[in-house]
């Protein structure tokens, strides 16, 4: 009769322990779209800011083992073509991987523009935080083939596009944001 009583009284205190651990899971879900929260907070009305993805210019090909290769001279007649066609444009922000090519590709549109680039990691620059940062400017971000294409597909929160080939160094995506209104633009720049 003791082992009764004594199984009826924490009977509850284990219903309730249990119902604390079941609660606790849909917090750990909630966590996890926080990170979808973050492509939702560009489809706020308030939201507007308008991005310019290019890929780095030409690189030197030269040494297949270098993983940090300066650009060629095809790549630095390239960036005076980014230049020129960025010279009417009003940027507020220019961002560049840690890589010498993406650095050499936006230094003249740097100096012309008297923007120090912002450095960014390109598998964590999409985030809530960036989106905040960037809200009402216009921003120039240089990559690289395999990560330009996905930067604007988390933008425009649309699968579209792909990897770019290899020899495209001269695509741009232009990604406009207004509120819901997400449009995408590509052009070849030459």
């Amino acid at each position: 009769m003791k082992h009764l009583i004594l199984i009826l009284t924490l009977l509850p205190i284990f219903t309730f322990c249990g119902q604390k651990i079941e609660n606790a899971k849909p917090q750990i879900d909630n966590s996890e779209s926080k990170t979808s929260e973050a492509i939702d907070i560009a489809s706020t009305p308030s939201f507007h800011a308008t991005y310019y993805l290019i890929r780095h210019a030409e690189k030197d090909r030269a040494d297949p083992k270098n993983q940090d290769p300066s650009l060629n001279s095809a790549g630095m007649e390239r960036t005076k073509v980014w230049t020129a066609y960025f010279e009417p444009i009003k940027l507020d922000e220019i961002f560049e991987t840690k890589y010498i090519r993406t650095k050499q590709t936006v230094s003249l549109i740097a100096e012309q523009k008297m923007i120090t680039p912002k450095l960014y990691n390109p598998n964590t620059i999409y985030s809530e935080e960036f989106l905040k940062k960037t809200n009402g400017k216009k921003v120039l971000i240089v990559g690289h083939s395999n990560t330009i294409p996905y930067l604007a597909n988390n933008l425009i929160n649309e699968e579209k596009f792909t990897e770019m080939d290899d020899k495209d160094n001269a695509t741009l995506f232009k990604v406009t944001i207004d509120g819901d209104d997400k449009k995408v633009e590509t052009i070849s720049v030459e």
